[in-house]
């Protein structure tokens, strides 16, 4: 099982790599010193939650980002999860998202993941669509998104692509949609930050919150891809 399962996670991850740039969350637990001259560091935190088939809560892998037109390698980033600032349980994941970025316009892309009890695994794909603009030397809490897959309706997109039939609508990613919903959290979300990661501590932060998802800009993206 173990072996099977492994196998399923390097495929993921060679795919994920070959068409985009890996990098790792940051700061971590173990980051002594903020520096914001080159990079802006970017907060989220984020809810997802299975309620379709809930015995196959939603584990991600990276979170996509996009600059520009995205049309080098080098444009599309994922940002790796690790285990710190990660709460998981049988209703529902909830992570800390830290990502360092270079100042300018990025799209938040979304989440791409997997759940999987054994002999079954299923891969999602969580399509958030957010223009970012990241100041330069900042900061920046971009607010609290909470993603629920439910039973998906004829003509909305897909919680995860319908191939491998079995593993995709057993998970539920085939037969489900994502509800999206961006609020600001912050004073309960930068206390969490603040006490995992201890660099943040005395750190400035601003609020450039996310704006309400758009169902339709994401379905739209979802049909083209």
């Amino acid at each position: 099982m173990k072996k099977i399962y492994g196998a399923f996670i390097v495929t993921i991850m060679v795919l994920l790599s070959g068409c985009a740039t890996p990098i790792h969350m940051s700061p971590t637990t173990a980051t002594q010193t903020l520096d914001t001259s080159k990079d802006s560091v970017v907060l989220m935190s984020l809810t997802l939650t299975n309620a379709f088939h809930p015995s196959y809560q939603p584990s991600p892998i990276v979170v996509n980002v996009e600059r520009g037109a995205a049309d080098q390698r080098s444009d599309r980033l994922n940002f790796l999860f690790d285990s710190e600032g990660t709460s998981e349980s049988k209703t529902g994941n909830h992570y800390l998202v830290r990502m360092s970025l270079p100042p300018g316009k990025y799209v938040l892309r979304g989440v791409t993941g997997q759940s999987g009890i054994f002999p079954f695994h299923g891969m999602f794909f969580t399509p958030l669509d957010y223009d970012i603009d990241v100041a330069p030397n900042s900061v920046i809490y971009l607010g609290h998104v909470d993603a629920t897959i439910v039973e998906r309706k004829e003509g909305e997109l897909r919680a995860g692509p319908v191939i491998p039939l079995v593993d995709q609508a057993v998970t539920g990613f085939s037969g489900g949609t994502w509800t999206i919903d961006a609020s600001d959290q912050f004073d309960h979300d930068m206390t969490d930050f603040r006490t995992t990661f201890p660099v943040l501590a005395k750190a400035e932060v601003q609020k450039e919150l996310l704006p309400a998802w758009d169902k339709q800009k994401a379905t739209d993206w979802w049909k083209a891809h």
